[in-house]
């Protein structure tokens, strides 16, 4: 059960239990096939018995924060929600530092927990192959490192087969660099792994 204070969003609770909890993930634009986001964690269908992910992706040319916050909330609305259910945002410092404030009291005011990669998913999944000493600035940087980071390894079964055995290295890694208090990653780092904790929580 969340040890967070129910805010508006969560605040319809149901008083028959379903048997698991659900994880309402908002994400950014493209299609369920096409972003490595909803491809990643489709990989926990199943992983865990006592936990659903519902993963919404905003339409792909409204992938700014706001939008993909006011998606996730409206998908909410549709929802029958209990205690124990939670809402997640998973998106990029990379384009929108300078809304990042706005998103993060508009996450705190609803209570959507913030999962947000500096400077962008990609940087997350290079954690599971590399725990990169350089900085890297952009996505633009981040690009090249994994995909040379994917050159070194056996790529022939697809891209479950990579991350998925993978996972808790790249926990271990981004908790290891989440040391400050901030409300996301200041510096390269990513706070997925909070959520992918929560997905595999007993």
């Amino acid at each position: 059960m969340s040890k967070y204070r129910r805010k508006r969003s969560l605040d319809r609770i149901v008083q028959t239990r379903r048997s698991t909890n659900i994880l309402f993930v908002g994400i950014e634009g493209g299609s369920r096939t096409s972003s490595k986001e909803a491809k990643y964690l489709d990989m926990f269908h199943g992983f865990n018995k006592n936990v659903q992910v519902r993963v919404y992706p905003c339409d792909e040319h409204k992938s700014a924060p706001l939008h993909v916050l006011d998606h996730l909330k409206n998908k909410l609305k549709e929802e029958i929600l209990q205690e124990g259910d939670e809402a997640w945002l998973v998106i990029d410092r990379d384009r929108y530092g300078s809304h990042l404030p706005e998103v993060a009291r508009r996450c705190n005011d609803a209570n959507v927990r913030l999962a947000l990669s500096n400077p962008c998913f990609e940087y997350w999944l290079l954690l599971h192959l590399e725990d990169p000493q350089a900085h890297l600035q952009s996505c633009g940087d981040v690009k090249p490192v994994l995909s040379a980071a994917l050159d070194r390894i056996d790529t022939s079964e697809g891209f479950e087969s990579i991350y998925i055995d993978r996972f808790q290295t790249a926990v271990d890694r981004a908790e290891r660099r989440d040391t400050a208090s901030d409300r996301w990653p200041q510096q390269n780092g990513s706070r997925v792994y909070q959520l992918v904790k929560r997905i595999v929580r007993s």
